[in-house]
């Protein structure tokens, strides 16, 4: 009796337990759980995100600046004229993919520091290529519609690849000093050191060493001819190897 009384009274004095209701089969889990997934992920995430970032700023070239130059005229920019010797103003025009005409009366030096070092004549225009990146991203094209563009790789080019087209051919570099001449007969590529593969617009591709040049007649009418390197591009060449690999390394 005192028993059955007992029980009777807990019952009536004990508030009532809620479950919550259960799924056959499941594991209820805590809600704080699965938020603490989520943090995870997300700085997960934004670590990712943040590495790739700075690899990739690291990853890129030096950008494009112009040397001092000495010449009188102006240097046209994608359609903008800029003074050939307001080298602050033009290097700040110059990129990957900019359309450069070089309307002045001395050469034009610019250079991506440890990369590429370039020369464009007077009466040049070119599309100036992306310069090689450090681990990713090694090769860059450039283009040259007429004129003269010379060309020296610096030592963080090893490895790397640089294509430029003109109306005639696609010449390859990996590591060379070397002018392409776009002229109304058709392409010279003097080559002072290193090597260069030409690739006609029609035809096979011709293998140039150091001291050499390769002719490609415009609209492929005769057959590469290959020869000794222009006695006029051999001290320029010099000259520009030596000048711009002391700046560049």
């Amino acid at each position: 009796m005192g028993e059955h009384l007992a029980s009777h009274i807990r019952d009536v004095t004990e508030p009532p337990q809620t479950r919550p209701a259960s799924v056959p089969g499941a594991r209820p889990r805590p809600a704080r759980s699965k938020k603490r997934r989520l943090w995870r992920w997300a700085l997960a995430v934004a670590a990712i995100v943040a590495w790739l970032v700075v690899l990739a700023g690291l990853n890129q070239a030096p950008p494009w600046t112009a040397l001092p130059s000495a010449g009188s005229g102006n240097v046209i920019v994608n359609g903008v004229s800029v003074p050939v010797r307001d080298f602050h103003r033009l290097t700040s025009r110059l990129g990957p993919g900019a359309r450069v005409r070089l309307e002045s009366d001395q050469d034009l030096d610019i250079l991506s520091s440890g990369v590429l070092g370039l020369q464009l004549t007077p009466g040049t225009e070119a599309v100036l290529p992306a310069a090689p990146g450090r681990w990713f991203g090694r090769s860059g094209v450039a283009r040259v519609d007429r004129g003269s563009l010379r060309v020296t790789t610096g030592l963080r080019f090893d490895g790397a690849h640089l294509a430029i087209i003109t109306p005639d051919a696609t010449v390859r570099l990996t590591g060379t000093t070397v002018a392409v001449i776009a002229e109304p007969g058709g392409t010279c590529v003097c080559v002072l050191d290193g090597t260069a593969d030409v690739k006609a617009s029609r035809g096979g591709v011709v293998h140039v060493p150091a001291g050499t040049r390769c002719d490609i007649a415009r609209n492929g009418n005769k057959a590469p001819r290959e020869g000794e390197i222009r006695g006029a591009e051999r001290p320029k060449l010099q000259d520009l190897r030596d000048r711009l690999q002391a700046v560049m390394n």
